[in-house]
Formats: structure tokens, sequence, C-alpha cells
């Protein structure tokens, strides 16, 4: 399917998939800011899906080989903040944009809980 097809984001494949992943993440919860699709936890987004990209915010070490890849660049208006945007080609890039989830989120989450504990 090329990018130019008139499916539904919500239809692609690797939206699919990925909107199946990061819903399970515990507290996850579905947002729709300026009209994207994103999970957040605690408030905080940790990813927003496209219909075959994601971002996400990779741990800052693995930021510069990331984007030595030829499917990933910075974001635009926050990837000064360290965010990505990654194209989403085959079962490589899927799990590898997995496992990025799992990166976003684990850094997320421990904050909100942290947050959520000092303001009680």
């Amino acid at each position: 399917m090329s990018d130019n097809d008139a499916t539904p984001a919500e239809e692609h494949p690797a939206f699919r998939a990925l909107f199946e992943y990061a819903s399970i993440k515990p507290d996850a919860t579905l947002d729709h800011p300026w009209g994207d699709t994103v999970f957040k936890v605690g408030g905080k987004i940790f990813v927003y899906l496209g219909r075959n990209a994601c971002t996400v915010k990779p741990l800052p070490e693995e930021l510069d080989m990331l984007l030595g890849r030829a499917d990933v660049s910075l974001s635009k208006y926050i990837g000064r903040y360290g965010w990505i945007t990654m194209s989403i080609k085959d079962d490589e890039t899927l799990e590898l944009a997995k496992s990025l989830i799992d990166d976003t989120y684990d850094q997320i989450a421990p904050k909100t809980k942290r947050k959520r504990e000092t303001d009680q």
C-alpha cells in the first residue's frame, strides 16, 4: 500500500498494531489533541500515532544512533526536546517502534507517578 492510498489512518496495519500496543500500557489513555491520535499516561503524551509512523522520545543515549537511520527524523516542533518520528515500513521497524514506545512510556510514567505521590 502506498502512502497516497485513501485508506484512513485507523485502518492502516502499522497504525492498528501500534494503537493496540500503546493502548495496553498501564494507565494509558487515548486523546486527540490538535486532531492527532496520542496516548498519554498521567496526562502526559508518550506516543503520537500516524498512518504509518509514530512519534516518540527515545532515551537520550540512543538519539544520535536513531537519527542515523533513513526512517527516523527529528519531529516537527518537538524535535528540539528529543522527540523523533519513525516511519514504519516493515516488521523490523514495527518492532523497533514498539520498543521505542516502551522507552518513552517508561520515561514518562515514573515522573507522573512521582508527581501524584508528592501532590497527596
